[in-house]
């Protein structure tokens, strides 16, 4: 359930663009895209609410298109059923989760529904119901720890199912590495939703919330003022004094420390999965779609 603003474009653009540019010699760059292991680049400032577009230069062929293209060979299934927005499974038996989106969830265990979870999984089944063929398209990590095969699905014209589902606002962008290859395009479907206000951007007791009065685990729109940055193996800011956001030493690479150090004393909100580690509440950051200057 993960949101794309305008302020977090300028946060992709500070931090994300080592991991775009990988591969390639890019020159004159607009301000706000340089490289990680660069220190004779300058860091771009953090300027909340602004709005930086990825460089035609730094865009693969899927980003400049208008869709979520599939980026390989795609494989025709029968789909089964459908859990909920983001899972279904397959006629041969294969569980399937959504790569790119995390809708809200549907009742379990004599729980309600969480809002706007009903209507994701019927706009998804009628996506199916509707597609003369349906075509799905595995990414980078093609297993879950929980077994379920992680990929994108497409219908007989080429649309992408977490596209739609994003762009009416009935989902949340999430990019968890390794499986990246359509993030930019979906984060760009996301924010076509959020501008329209719709969906999850218009329900109330979907709103943020605030870092203080984290009290539960879960995926959660956490929002709150940096208190303390620290580096090392693993970089850690704490929020309100309540929660701390932890970048592990894998993920550090999409980012810098300079980038990272400027938080301190930010009003940020970070998208993510809340848990509970060493007696203290933390929320996991792997890329910089998951944040936002406010």
């Amino acid at each position: 359930m993960f949101a794309f603003r305008g302020s977090r474009k300028t946060l992709q653009a500070n931090a994300l663009s080592v991991f775009f540019v990988l591969g390639f010699a890019v020159f004159g760059l607009v301000s706000g895209c340089g490289v990680d292991n660069n220190p004779a680049q300058p860091l771009p400032k953090l300027s909340p609410k602004s709005s930086l577009q990825t460089p035609p230069s730094l865009q693969s062929p899927v980003q400049q298109s208008t869709g979520c293209a599939p980026f390989s060979k795609t494989e025709r299934v029968r789909v089964a059923k459908i859990y909920d927005g983001d899972t279904l499974t397959l006629s041969d038996g294969r569980k399937v989760r959504l790569v790119g989106v995390n809708t809200t969830e549907m009742g379990r265990d004599g729980q309600p529904d969480q809002p706007l979870a009903r209507r994701a999984q019927q706009v998804a089944s009628t996506f199916i119901r509707q597609s003369d063929r349906v075509e799905l398209l595995l990414d980078t990590q093609r297993k879950d720890h929980y077994g379920r095969w992680l990929g994108h699905i497409y219908n007989d014209a080429g649309e992408n199912l977490e596209q739609h589902l994003l762009q009416q606002g009935l989902a949340y962008h999430v990019a968890i590495p390794p499986n990246l290859t359509l993030a930019e395009c979906l984060a760009k479907a996301e924010q076509q939703g959020r501008d329209a206000r719709l969906g999850v951007w218009s329900d109330p007791s979907l709103s943020p919330v605030k870092a203080k009065h984290i009290k539960r685990g879960g995926f959660q729109r956490v929002q709150g003022q940096v208190t303390a940055v620290q580096t090392g193996k693993h970089w850690r800011l704490e929020l309100d004094k309540n929660i701390t956001v932890m970048i592990y030493s894998e993920h550090q690479h999409r980012f810098t420390q300079a980038w990272f150090e400027r938080l301190q004393g930010k009003n940020i909100e970070v998208q993510g999965w809340v848990y509970q580690s060493r007696d203290e509440w933390r929320i996991k950051l792997e890329t910089p779609y998951g944040i936002e200057l406010l």
